[in-house]
């Protein structure tokens, strides 16, 4: 495997020529026809910018951004991956702030033909920065962070490590690829020479068939997506997938299984991590983890839990998540997040949680979500896990809203039918009193991000509306 992204395609190519590579939704493209795109977009490229200049990808979810963005890797740009579903104030504070060379909302005519393929320029150095991607950010606008090569490449090493993905495999990530998760997956799935499916637009019915048609092996998914595929699929079963990657699961009995239901042959690999940190921790399909527990240090990652000083702590006692490995991002290109901290070859994203003897970790939370009420820290997360274990509950989110007794007040939005007393009674078992909310809002209407997770902000705006009245 070469240092840099997107230079084995011309050798994979000359390998398996019309071999399928990339499929989305009912569009098949070769090995010979994907390096072809790749390489006249690249010579695009060099025509009109500069060596390291950033080009913004604002193009919707199809086989055209994946191409665009495999021609900036290999020509030595930084490809820039716009949401399509940002509102115009958040493309413009973007496009200030990083002033891209070139924007591309289609490819440029050269690649719209079949081009003839043509040699690849010269790889770039593994320690080049090649990718900005958004995440939300502290002031509302989205934050970008950058990637170099050599983090993806060895984000790639850890994958085959963790997950056995190789050749063979024919791997599915149905979500939009300005999603850091699915672009990964597409992107690695390429350059190992397997086939990525992909979609144009996530919807549960279409992704089910595409595992049908091509014999899916692999799935990326988030859980809410896991969670609409299980609806749509009841009562059917897919048996070529033999692996379910999933991030941040919260797992419930029946959720586990009506997965192994509609996928009957996959093992379950759930990952913890963060677009600045590639893979921390992974539990294997089989592997023994403790109940609550996020798994442990995925391949060349070392895990410290610390304290306000930078003291290491010992198993068992909570702080700070800090993650050396050489998958960490380089910098943000905009925005900040003042929680995300280096020292020497630690970084901290302000994840807050604890190692177990053993090296397992399990969560606490986040140090920016984190709550003080009557005196009494609350991790939000820890109280959105027990009310999504209940019945009727989908999903939950739980806020601080300003409480002059209290100096918080717990607040708490469910999608899923509520009935108060009988959520009050079950609360009781399971938390301390000061981390019951006190207030609780059913909403069907569930807001969400590019990716498929619950949008926080948007629910917060929602609960201080709601309850204000």
């Amino acid at each position: 495997m070469t240092a840099t992204i997107g230079a084995d395609l011309p050798a994979l190519a000359a390998a398996a020529s019309t071999r399928a590579a990339l499929v989305c939704d009912e569009e098949v493209v070769s090995r010979a026809a994907l390096a072809a795109r790749v390489s006249a977009v690249a010579a695009h490229l060099a025509e009109n910018t500069a060596p390291g200049q950033g080009v913004a990808l604002a193009m919707g979810n199809g086989p055209e951004l994946v191409e665009a963005f495999l021609a900036c890797a290999i020509s030595g740009r930084q490809a820039l991956v716009y949401d399509p579903g940002w509102p115009a104030p958040y493309r413009a504070a973007i496009d200030a702030a990083l002033a891209p060379a070139i924007t591309l909302e289609t490819l440029p005519e050269p690649a719209l033909s079949t081009p003839a393929s043509a040699p690849f320029p010269p790889p770039p150095a593994p320690d080049a920065p090649f990718y900005v991607g958004f995440t939300s950010g502290s002031t509302g606008l989205p934050k970008g962070y950058r990637r170099s090569h050599r983090s993806w490449i060895d984000s790639f090493a850890a994958s085959e490590v963790e997950f056995g993905l190789g050749e063979q495999d024919v791997v599915l990530a149905p979500g939009g690829l300005a999603a850091s998760l699915h672009l990964y997956g597409v992107v690695h799935a390429l350059h190992i020479g397997a086939r990525a499916v992909m979609m144009r637009q996530f919807h549960p019915r279409r992704a089910l068939r595409l595992i049908a048609r091509h014999g899916v092996t692999a799935l990326y998914a988030t859980p809410t997506q896991l969670q609409m595929l299980i609806e749509a699929g009841a009562g059917e079963s897919f048996p070529t997938l033999r692996l379910l990657m999933i991030s941040g699961a919260k797992w419930r009995a029946e959720t586990r299984a009506a997965t192994q239901a509609l996928f009957p042959n996959a093992g379950i690999a759930e990952f913890y991590g963060a677009s600045e940190t590639s893979f921390i921790t992974i539990a294997r399909p089989g592997e023994d983890v403790p109940p609550g527990s996020v798994g442990r240090p995925a391949y060349g990652v070392t895990l410290r839990i610390r304290d306000g000083a930078g003291r290491d702590l010992p198993a068992g006692e909570a702080g700070a998540i800090w993650v050396a490995s050489t998958m960490l991002f380089d910098a943000y290109a905009c925005g900040d997040a003042p929680e995300t901290r280096r020292v020497g070859g630690f970084l901290t994203i302000g994840d807050h949680g604890r190692l177990d003897e053993a090296g397992f970790l399990y969560l606490h939370g986040r140090e920016k979500r984190m709550l003080v009420t009557s005196g009494l820290n609350v991790y939000p997360e820890e109280v959105e896990t027990v009310l999504a274990s209940l019945p009727g509950i989908a999903e939950a989110a739980v806020f601080g809203l300003p409480d002059f007794l209290r100096g918080v007040e717990l607040v708490a939005v469910l999608r899923g039918a509520v009935d108060e007393p009988a959520l009050r009674a079950a609360c009781r078992g399971l938390l301390p009193a000061a981390k019951i909310p006190r207030r609780f809002l059913s909403l069907e209407d569930w807001p969400r991000t590019s990716g498929g997770k619950a949008d926080l902000r948007a629910l917060e705006a929602i609960a201080r509306d709601r309850f204000a009245r």
